[in-house]
């Protein structure tokens, strides 16, 4: 039976399985060719910060579904994407802006 310590100690566990992953070349990629290709593309979090139960559910089942198309043969690419929250990253420069007594129109067309 497997005993568990009392206590999660961070660095060697962290350090067993950052060596486990190296060892085994487990982020290594290299492209198949002969294989149908298939992609997704993540968003990053948003620029607030504020993550939440939905950011773990999205990944999470982009996750799944991943290593599903890759059980079922496909050769696949699971990228960061672009921005999925415009909005919330015009906000949050819009408020820098505004610290600094400025507003994106005073940026002028070129920059907007």
């Amino acid at each position: 039976m497997i005993e568990f310590p009392d206590k999660y100690n961070i660095k060697e566990s962290e350090d067993k399985w950052r060596n486990f992953w190296r060892e085994k070349e487990v982020f290594k990629s290299s492209v198949n060719k002969d294989k149908e290709k298939y992609s997704v593309v993540i968003p990053p979090p948003n620029v607030t910060g504020i993550l939440h139960i939905g950011h773990i559910l999205n990944n999470t089942i982009q996750d799944i579904y991943c290593r599903w198309k890759r059980m079922k043969g496909y050769e696949v690419c699971w990228v960061p994407g672009m921005d999925h929250a415009g909005i919330s990253t015009q906000i949050m420069v819009e408020r820098f802006l505004a610290k600094q007594g400025i507003t994106k129109y005073d940026l002028g067309e070129k920059h907007l």
